[in-house]
């Protein structure tokens, strides 16, 4: 642009004034758009377009809200950010109304955007979605997707504008600013371990079975209490200590004796009303464990117990944060049974998480 000098008296000559106004108007419009500040459209009050992603090259969706002060919307126009990959087929471009966010300043639930739905053309990077005119001071959303579409290079101030139709150009404007980080670059992994846990604990170590009598079943308990966040939940087996290698008995020293289990093996069960002997009988408490076949008795139908191997007694397939099992000892003799005060045997009770 060339300026044309002119003298102070020149301004008395009527081509020269004219040629300095014309001078002066060209150089107030190059100068124009720096000088005024740029305002938001004042018919908009509110309103942001939010990204679901801001990491480069992830997949263009997010949610658009807009609050205005007007009512003569119809279609809108959301214009991404220069350099981003923008799909230009329309129908790639789908909406949903559901999960939208609630309003940053009036605390108020999201209303449906009206009359969204797939876009209806594309031309660069502004995507034509239609929608008819909004309520007054109503905060309004939708959510977006643009399949084969990505977001561009990492950088900040990337802009972009979120329109309505239904002025000269636009009833609304709201210009908006994003930024895009390296891959990956907005998302936090978290990390946290949680400890294996057991509890175990048994409510008495002795069952007096008191005088035994070849009428009728004696019998004691104790109760086994088993907790564990294992998430295959757990298992518990007993052992004998008296008897022979299959057959576990309650054992006397001074008579040199055995109150024997029932002849059989594990799994065997037996009624007591019918027999004599020494048998365990398993009842499940708190959280119904599972009791195994061989001590899953009722009254005097128990299971003998191994003086070699830990046999499975009951068990929980899920965490639990304390089972309970009643362990009954139970006894009926005959009348030849060798007399002693001493008969015993221990039981050993054991379980184990399985995580």
């Amino acid at each position: 642009m060339r300026l044309t000098k002119v003298k102070i008296n020149d301004f008395r000559k009527p081509r020269t004034l004219l040629s300095a106004l014309l001078n002066i108007s060209l150089l107030l419009l190059v100068l124009y758009p720096l000088l005024q500040p740029q305002f938001a459209d004042a018919t908009v009050t509110e309103g942001f377009v939010r990204f679901d992603r801001l990491s480069t090259g992830s997949a263009v969706s997010g949610t658009a809200c807009l609050k205005s002060t007007l009512t003569t919307q119809t279609n809108v126009v959301l214009v991404f950010p220069v350099g981003w990959t923008i799909s230009q087929t329309a129908a790639n471009w789908t909406v949903t109304t559901t999960n939208l966010p609630t309003d940053p300043s009036g605390g108020g639930a999201a209303t449906t955007w009206p009359g969204i739905g797939t876009a209806t053309s594309v031309i660069g990077q502004s995507v034509v979605f239609p929608g008819t005119a909004l309520t007054a001071g109503t905060f309004y959303c939708f959510n977006f997707a643009g399949a084969s579409s990505t977001v561009g290079s990492a950088g900040n101030d990337q802009t972009g504008q979120l329109n309505t139709e239904g002025g000269n150009p636009y009833t609304d404007t709201l210009n908006y600013a994003t930024s895009v980080v390296s891959s990956g670059g907005e998302l936090i992994t978290v990390n946290a371990s949680v400890s294996a846990t057991m509890t175990f604990s048994l409510s008495s170590n002795s069952i007096n079975l008191g005088t035994l009598s070849t009428s009728a079943v004696s019998s004691g308990n104790v109760t086994e209490t088993v907790g564990t966040n294992a998430r295959n939940g757990w298992v518990s087996w007993l052992k004998g200590t008296e008897g022979t290698t299959t057959l576990g008995a309650l054992h006397s020293t001074t008579a040199n004796a055995d109150i024997s289990v029932p002849t059989g093996s594990y799994p065997n069960v037996y009624d007591l009303s019918t027999t004599t002997g020494y048998v365990i009988d398993a009842v499940s408490g708190t959280g119904s464990p599972a009791i195994a076949t061989a001590y899953n008795g009722g009254n005097a139908t128990s299971g003998g117990v191994s003086t070699t191997l830990y046999e499975q007694m009951a068990s929980n397939t899920a965490p639990t944060a304390g089972d309970t099992v009643t362990i009954n000892a139970r006894a009926k003799i005959s009348a030849t049974q060798a007399a002693a005060s001493d008969y015993t045997d221990t039981l050993t009770i054991t379980a184990a998480g399985s995580f």
